[in-house]
C-alpha cells in the first residue's frame, strides 16, 4: 500500500524533473552554441584587403560578390599546384591560399584567366622578402600627371630612358573580379596597402594656392626643396635632381644654381653626406615638385638616394618595411629600449636632415653661422620605430589626444592612404608634426578646446590640441597639456570633382569602392561523399525508429501494465 501510494503521489514530481532536465539541456545547448561555432569558423583577424578603385578611364583592384564569396581552400606552394586549381580540381570554385613567393604577375594572370574557377585569393607573406625585389606599382609612377608630356619635355615623357621603378610589375593597377586578402598573421594560416593617386595631394595644394584658399599663395614661393627616397644610400652620395625644362629660362636657371650652391655649402661640414649634381639629360623623378612646375616656373630640387632607378626594390609593396631600410634592434631589449635605441639608419637620416635644415635656414635669410644646426638622431629613431615597428609606444601615446589612443597598435601603422578620408597614419603624422614644431601652452582643457575666448590666442592661425602628455615621475598618471601649432589637416580631394571635370586629364579622379564590412574566415564542411553517407545513415535510423515506435505502440498493452487500483488489502 505504501509503495503503491508512493508511486501514485510521485508522478507529478517525475514530470517536474523531466521539465527541469529539458530546460537544462536547452540552456546547455544555447551555451554550447558559440563554442561549436568557434570550432567550425576560424576568423582571419589580421588581413589586408585589396579594394576596388576607379578613375575617369579605368577601374583597378578587386571586388567580391554582394553576399561574399566561398570556395574550397587549396594551398598553392609551388607552380605545379596551380594545375589543380585551374583545370584538374573537380570541386570549383577554389579559394586559393597562395605562398607569397608565387605572388607575381605570371601567376596572377593565370588565375585571372580562369576566374570562373577562382572564388578568391589569400596571400601569405614571403619570409624572407623576395631577394630579387617586388613592386606592384608601375615602372613610371604617376605617369601623365607630372610636368612632362608629349607637348612639353617629350624627351622625358613616360619615363623615357629612366624607368624610375624598374622592378614595377603593375599588379596594383590590374583589375581582378575576385577578392584578394593579404594574411599578415603567420599563426593564422601558416594587398597591397599603399597607393599613390597621381599627385592628388600636391595638385590640390597647388589648386588651393592659385585660388587663394591656402595660407601661402603660389607666387610667394621662392624655392622648392623636396625630400624623395633618402633611406637607402648605398654610399655617402645624396643626389640633387632638378628639372632641365624650366632651366631653359635663364632666370630660373640662375635661381636653381643658387639653390644648389646653398645646399652644397650646407653639406660641406657634414662628411657623411656628399651632395652630387645630376646631369641635365635626366628628368625629375616622381615628386610633388612636378605639380608645382606645371603651374609656375620656380627653382626647385629633389634630394634622393638614387641617380637613376629607385634603390628601393620593394617600392609600394608589402615588403617595404623596417627591415628593408636596415632598421633592427638587439633581441634582448624591451620595447621601450627599442624606442630610444639610435639605429645606424636613424643616424644617416639625421645627417641628411642636418644638411636640409642648414640649407633652409640660409635660404630663409639666416646670416649667422648655421653649423650649430643639427638634427636630433634620437627624434629620428623614435619616428622610425613608431611608424615602422610599433605604434603603441610611450612617445606616440604622449603626443596624441586621448580619443585617438585606439589608433596605436602593437605593430607598425598601416600605410594605405584612403582616397578621401583620413587614416590612422594621417592623424599620427599631424600630431607628431604638432609636437615637433608647436609649443606647449598653459591653457586649461576648456580654453584649449575653445581658444577664441582667450586673449592673444588665434584659432584661425593656430591649431590647438589637448594631448595626453608624458607620464609623471611616479609613472602612474599622465600630465596632459595644450599644444599650439600650425599643423593642420587639409582634404586631398581632387579639384576635378569640385570643377565637375569627371574626365579631366589635368587632375586625377580616383574614387574608392564602398563597403560595410570586410572580413575573411575559414570554416569546415564535410566532403560530398561523407554528406551522402551521413544522409543515408540518418534516413536508415529514421526508418528504424519509426518501425520500433510502431511495434512498441502495437504491443503497448502487453509491454506496459496499468497501475493497480488502490483498495482493501486481502490477507
Amino acid at each position: 500500500m505504501a509503495a503503491a501510494g508512493g508511486g501514485s503521489e510521485g508522478e507529478p514530481g517525475s514530470l517536474g524533473l523531466l521539465r527541469f532536465l529539458s530546460v537544462y539541456v536547452l540552456l546547455a545547448g544555447l551555451c554550447e552554441g558559440n563554442s561549436v561555432e568557434r570550432k567550425i569558423y576560424i576568423p582571419l583577424n589580421k588581413t589586408a584587403p585589396c579594394v576596388r578603385l576607379l578613375n575617369a578611364t579605368h577601374q583597378i583592384g578587386c571586388q567580391s560578390s554582394i553576399s561574399g564569396d566561398t570556395g574550397v581552400i587549396h594551398v598553392v606552394e609551388k607552380e605545379e599546384d596551380l594545375q589543380w586549381v585551374l583545370t584538374d580540381g573537380p570541386n570549383p570554385p577554389y579559394m586559393v591560399l597562395l605562398e607569397g613567393k608565387l605572388f607575381n604577375r605570371d601567376t596572377m594572370e593565370k588565375l585571372k584567366g580562369e576566374n570562373s574557377r577562382i572564388a578568391g585569393l589569400a596571400v601569405t607573406l614571403a619570409k624572407p622578402s623576395p631577394a630579387s625585389g617586388f613592386s606592384p606599382s608601375v615602372q613610371c609612377p604617376n605617369d601623365g600627371f607630372g610636368i612632362y608630356s608629349n607637348s612639353y619635355g617629350s624627351e622625358f615623357a613616360h619615363c623615357k630612358g629612366t624607368p624610375w621603378n624598374s622592378l614595377g610589375n603593375g599588379l596594383a593597377y590590374e583589375d581582378f573580379s575576385f577578392p584578394i586578402f593579404l594574411l599578415e598573421d603567420e599563426n593564422e594560416t601558416r594587398v597591397i596597402k599603399q597607393e599613390t593617386f597621381d599627385y592628388i595631394g600636391s595638385s590640390r595644394m597647388v589648386y588651393d594656392m592659385e585660388k587663394g584658399k591656402f595660407p601661402v599663395r603660389l607666387e610667394n614661393i621662392d624655392s622648392f626643396v623636396e625630400l624623395g627616397q633618402v633611406a637607402l644610400r648605398n654610399s655617402l652620395q645624396l643626389w640633387m635632381h632638378t628639372d632641365p625644362m624650366s632651366q631653359k629660362n635663364e632666370s630660373v636657371q640662375n635661381q636653381v644654381e643658387n639653390l644648389l650652391l646653398t645646399l652644397e655649402k650646407s653639406g660641406a661640414d657634414v662628411p657623411s653626406v656628399i651632395l652630387k649634381r645630376m646631369n641635365q639629360s635626366y628628368a625629375l623623378p616622381p615628386s610633388s615638385l612636378q605639380r608645382f612646375l606645371r603651374a609656375r616656373n620656380i627653382s626647385g630640387v629633389v634630394l634622393a638616394d638614387h641617380a637613376g632607378s629607385f634603390h628601393n626594390s620593394y617600392y609600394q609593396s608589402i615588403y617595404d618595411t623596417a627591415e628593408n631600410i636596415n632598421v633592427s634592434y638587439p633581441a634582448w631589449q624591451t620595447p621601450e629600449e627599442d624606442l630610444n635605441f639610435v639605429t645606424d639608419t636613424a643616424k644617416a637620416l639625421a645627417n641628411v636632415a642636418t644638411v636640409l635644415g642648414r640649407a633652409l635656414y640660409a635660404l630663409a635669410g639666416g646670416t649667422n653661422s648655421s653649423h650649430t644646426i643639427k638634427a636630433d638622431a634620437q627624434t629620428v629613431t623614435r619616428l622610425l620605430y613608431g611608424f615602422l615597428v610599433r605604434a603603441n609606444n610611450s612617445w606616440f601615446q604622449s603626443i596624441l589626444r586621448q580619443d585617438l589612443r585606439s589608433y596605436l597598435g602593437n605593430g607598425p601603422l598601416q600605410h594605405y592612404i584612403a582616397v578621401s578620408s583620413p587614416t590612422n597614419t594621417t592623424y599620427v603624422v599631424q600630431y607628431a608634426l604638432a609636437n615637433l614644431t608647436g609649443k606647449a601652452t598653459n591653457l586649461t582643457r576648456e580654453q584649449c578646446q575653445d581658444p577664441s575666448k582667450v586673449p592673444n590666442e588665434n584659432k584661425d592661425l593656430y591649431e590647438y590640441s589637448w594631448v595626453q602628455g608624458p607620464l609623471n615621475a611616479n609613472e602612474t598618471d599622465r600630465l596632459p597639456r595644450c599644444v599650439r601649432s600650425t599643423a593642420r589637416l587639409a582634404r586631398a580631394l581632387s579639384p576635378a570633382f569640385e570643377l565637375s571635370q569627371w574626365s579631366s586629364t589635368d587632375y586625377s579622379t580616383w574614387t574608392e569602392s564602398r563597403w560595410k564590412d570586410i572580413r575573411a574566415r575559414i570554416f569546415l564542411i564535410a566532403s560530398k561523399e561523407l554528406e551522402f553517407v551521413t544522409l543515408i545513415v540518418g534516413f536508415g535510423i529514421l526508418v528504424f525508429s519509426l518501425v520500433v515506435t510502431y511495434c512498441i505502440n502495437a504491443k503497448a498493452d502487453v509491454l506496459f501494465l496499468a497501475p493497480r487500483e488502490p483498495g482493501a488489502a486481502s490477507y
